[in-house]
């Protein structure tokens, strides 16, 4: 059954995938930049650069979306050589335009870029990706495993017709995709964790933002990151953008744009504050040089391009290297396991897993935060996790912590809240919201509520974990299905215990009552738990419905069961413009589980 409910939660998690339309950037200009601004000076970068196999690696945490940003655009500018970047995920909004902004400056300034982004999942433009293919010699940039079209040819926006044929002839290919994330500067200097290119990894969206976490690395450990992007960059499936043959239509229809001045980007008076501090050489010693510390032991882990060599469904059930290297942590723990996770959904080997280790430790505490409904972009993710709350909670002794969207430490996680939740919508934030029949509400006072229409709340998007206070891993592996099996992912495993206790000490605050719901088991009077477990479950066995209306856990406050006989908190789900983006607004009920 365990299986049936897998292969279900796999291919409607392939669904959203299908349908990315074309939304071109506007403006552009014909005259190509004739001026370049050299390099800027880092304290995070030293030239010549000697890299010691001895050397100590150096790492900090990057919590903060916006600081995450102010990074990657410094780090961009100050580059000398070469830019490596590997994302799933490139959307064409404002913090996406930004970043590629940034590297074709880079390039034209001499420096060697390459790109290489997940084809399926990331939008799909052929007039941006014709200009892209042209700007400039020195960016480089292939998509992992594009939509192979009927006559084999591959194209940057496939049809309906196209994409239905790969998902035919070729399923087990199409659904494995590639979740890594990899930033390398000058070999020196990398970064890794969960975030993708888009407005709502940084703090800059209105409505829906990821309470997300990467890792800065300097050190020896930096080169198993361009070894590993390396690899994936020779990959035979990983394609370079010219090969695609509707961007050439572009060029022979003589629509091709130039997009050279940072005007054509189209940045809609966001980043004003960025585009300077990006230059402080004081600003980013404070923020990332200091932060920086060396740790005992680090490892760069990371599977191989394609994941595993099974095919077809079986795919689903295969294993990658880095599920088997989490495994063997995860496996020798002793006394703790604290884990961030955005989807919380276990498959028979998972649950095998930490069926065994409680057995072998009895009184090992495993705690996890992950995300609630109202906090969730994923509900079929929660849905398929709400069914194995009984497991999770009974057999397996997990204590879970589920996040809020506005949770009471929002300005902490987020520093510039009041400024974003009164900022101007944006022409395309404007279009989404209307297109899903939103009106933008005044923001209400206070937190730990439901948000009103076009206010920013979180998704916890942060893949973290910590074991018996020492070792640490941050990536982008997910406690879920696609993660063990099917998607390529990538991270670091710290052994070090002062950073642990950092870790520890940034996940334990997700699960601070201000925070986070717990998650308890329900308490029924006269005996009838038990019944009620045993009916619940084999109410699970009913495909897509699931009528037994007592649910065996719920959320607690201040140690208090809250609405124990049933779930009907609200939800309206709209998808906007066709890309399978949820709007989630919890109403009224959201509102009796508030902690004022």
């Amino acid at each position: 059954m365990m299986k049936t409910y897998t292969l279900l939660f796999l291919i409607v998690l392939f669904l959203p995938l299908v349908s990315c339309g074309p939304k071109p950037i506007p403006g552009g200009s014909s005259e190509a930049s004739k001026t370049v601004q050299p390099g800027i000076t880092s304290p995070l970068l030293h030239y010549p650069a000697v890299i010691d196999s001895r050397e100590r690696n150096k790492v900090a945490l990057l919590d903060i979306g916006a600081e995450a940003l102010l990074l990657r655009i410094h780090l961009i500018r100050a580059a000398r050589h070469s830019i490596d970047m590997q994302t799933i995920i490139w959307v064409n909004d404002e913090t996406g335009r930004l970043l590629m902004y940034e590297m074709i400056q880079a390039a034209k300034r001499g420096v060697k870029v390459r790109l290489l982004i997940d084809h399926f999942s990331s939008e799909k433009h052929p007039e941006i990706a014709a200009f892209l293919a042209t700007v400039h010699p020195n960016l480089q940039i292939k998509l992992y495993n594009p939509v192979v079209g009927l006559f084999s040819e591959h194209r940057i926006y496939p049809s309906i017709l196209d994409q239905l044929f790969h998902v035919l002839t070729g399923f087990d290919r199409v659904n494995q995709r590639m979740h890594n994330k990899v930033f390398v500067v000058d070999d020196q200097i990398g970064i890794t964790g969960g975030r993708n290119n888009q407005n709502a990894y940084y703090d800059q969206a209105r409505g829906l933002n990821y309470r997300d976490r990467d890792v800065l690395i300097d050190g020896p450990v930096v080169a198993d990151m361009q070894k590993s992007f390396d690899t994936f960059w020779n990959f035979k499936d990983s394609v370079p953008i010219q090969s695609m043959i509707d961007w050439e239509n572009e060029q022979e229809n003589g629509t091709l744009k130039m997009w050279s001045t940072k005007e054509d980007f189209v940045f809609n008076g966001l980043f004003k504050e960025l585009f300077v501090n990006a230059n402080n050489f004081q600003i980013i010693q404070e923020k990332f040089g200091r932060q920086l510390r060396p740790v005992e032991e680090a490892s760069f882990i990371a599977d191989d391009p394609g994941k595993n060599t099974k095919r077809l469904l079986w795919r689903f059930y295969g294993s990658g290297k880095i599920t088997r290297e989490l495994a063997k942590l995860v496996a020798a723990a002793r006394e703790s396991v604290s884990i961030n996770t955005p989807y919380l959904v276990l498959t028979e080997s998972a649950i095998s897993l930490f069926r065994e280790l409680v057995k072998k430790h009895p009184d090992i505490d495993i705690r996890i935060a992950t995300n609630s409904l109202a906090s969730t972009d994923s509900w079929y993710c929660y849905a398929i996790s709400f069914q194995q709350k009984q497991v999770m909670l009974t057999d397996l002794k997990f204590k879970i912590y589920e996040f809020k969207p506005l949770p009471g430490e929002m300005r902490t996680y987020m520093p510039g809240f009041d400024t974003l939740r009164y900022r101007t919508l944006t022409p395309t934030e404007k279009e989404e919201f209307e297109a899903a029949g939103l009106v933008p509400e005044k923001p209400s006072q206070g937190l730990q509520r439901a948000p009103s229409v076009a206010e920013p709340y979180f998704s916890l998007h942060a893949k973290s974990l910590v074991i018996d206070d020492e070792i640490t891993f941050i990536g982008s592996y997910n406690l879920d299905p696609r993660s063990e099996n099917l998607n390529t992912e990538a991270g670091l495993v710290v052994r070090d215990k002062q950073f642990a206790a950092l870790l520890k000490k940034s996940i334990m605050k997700d699960m601070l009552p201000q925070n986070s719901w717990v998650i308890a088991k329900n308490k029924y009077p006269l005996g009838l738990g038990i019944p009620n477990a045993i009916l619940e479950a084999l109410s699970h066995l009913i495909p897509f419905i699931d009528p037994w209306p007592l649910r065996y856990a719920a959320r607690t406050i201040s140690g208090k069961i809250k609405r124990p006989w049933r779930v009907d908190i609200k939800i309206f789900m709209n998808i906007i413009g066709g890309k399978g983006v949820f709007l989630m607004f919890l109403r009224n009920e959201a509102e009796k589980y508030s902690v004022q």
